[in-house]
C-alpha cells in the first residue's frame, strides 16, 4: 500500500494570524503615536507672576501676586481732581448816553482770574505729587509683602519673599505672548527648551517639538526674542535651563 504524506495547514494560518495582529498594532502605534508622545500643557503647575515679585533661590509659601490678588494689579490711588476751568470774560456792553463806571480801587475782576488759576495749579501739583507718592508707596508694599498675603509662592518652602525662576520667566513670555500670537492650523503645540546665562541673557533656545505651522513658530520665536529683554539673572549666580509648551491657549512648563 501507497502511503500519502498528510499536509498539515495548521501553522500557515497561526502565521498568517500573526502576521495580521502585528500589521494591526504597528498601525495603530503609527496612527496614534502622536497622541502618545504628545507632551500635556499641565505637566507642571503654573502661576502668574507680576513684575514686582521679583524671583529668589527659595521663595517661601504665599501668593506670586504679592498682595494676595489674583490679577496682580498694583493698588491705584484716588485720581486726582480734574482742572476746573474759569468762565469766558465778556466785555459788558454799553449803552449810549449812559454814565461810564469807574474801576474798583480794591483791584480788577482780571487779577482775581490771575490769582485763582495760580491757586488752583499750585493745588493740581501738590495733588499730583501725593498721588505719585501714593503709587510709589504701594508699589513699595508690594515689594516687602506688607499687603493682604505674603509674596512668595504656593508651593514654596523656603524663607525669601518672592517667586520661583521658572514661574517669573513663563509670566514674561505669557505677558509677550498675548501681543504676537499668530497660526494658521487648527491646534499648533511647540516645546521651546530656553537656557539663560548668569547674567540674565538668553544663551539659546531649541524646539524640541515642532507644529508644523511656520507662522506659529514664527511667533513663538518672536514672543522668545521680545520677552528676554524682561528677564533677570538666574537667583544663586547659575545657568537657568527650562522647557515651555506654547498653544494657542497658553503656555505651560514643562
Amino acid at each position: 500500500m501507497n502511503r500519502r504524506p498528510q499536509i498539515k495547514t495548521g501553522g500557515f494560518g497561526a502565521s498568517m494570524t500573526f502576521s495580521f495582529v502585528m500589521h494591526l498594532a504597528l498601525f495603530f502605534v503609527i496612527t496614534y503615536s502622536g497622541l502618545i508622545l504628545a507632551p500635556h500643557l499641565q505637566e507642571a503647575p503654573v502661576y502668574y507672576v507680576d513684575m514686582v515679585n521679583l524671583p529668589v533661590a527659595h521663595p517661601q509659601a504665599g501668593s506670586p501676586t504679592v498682595a494676595g490678588s489674583q490679577t496682580g494689579a498694583v493698588p491705584q490711588p484716588p485720581a486726582p481732581p480734574q482742572t476746573m476751568h474759569l468762565p469766558a470774560k465778556t466785555t459788558p456792553k454799553t449803552v449810549a448816553g449812559a454814565p461810564a463806571t469807574k474801576p474798583s480801587v480794591k483791584g480788577t475782576p482780571e487779577e482775581t482770574g490771575r490769582e485763582f488759576e495760580e491757586r488752583l495749579k499750585q493745588l493740581e501739583r501738590t495733588t499730583e505729587a501725593r498721588h505719585q507718592a501714593a503709587a510709589l508707596e504701594a508699589l513699595k508694599s508690594k515689594a516687602a509683602g506688607t499687603g493682604k498675603g505674603q509674596a512668595g509662592m504656593p508651593t514654596g518652602t523656603g524663607k525669601e519673599a518672592g517667586s520661583d525662576y521658572a514661574s517669573y520667566i513663563h509670566s514674561r513670555l505669557q505677558d509677550t505672548f498675548r501681543t504676537t500670537i499668530a497660526y494658521q492650523s487648527k491646534n499648533p503645540v511647540v516645546v521651546v527648551r530656553l537656557t539663560i546665562g548668569r547674567n540674565g541673557r538668553l544663551l539659546r533656545y531649541r524646539i524640541e517639538r515642532s507644529s508644523g505651522d511656520r507662522i506659529f513658530e514664527a511667533s513663538v520665536i518672536d514672543t522668545i526674542t521680545k520677552a528676554e529683554k524682561s528677564f533677570p539673572p538666574p537667583p544663586g549666580g547659575t545657568e537657568f535651563e527650562q522647557g515651555f509648551l506654547f498653544k494657542p491657549q497658553g503656555i505651560g512648563k514643562q
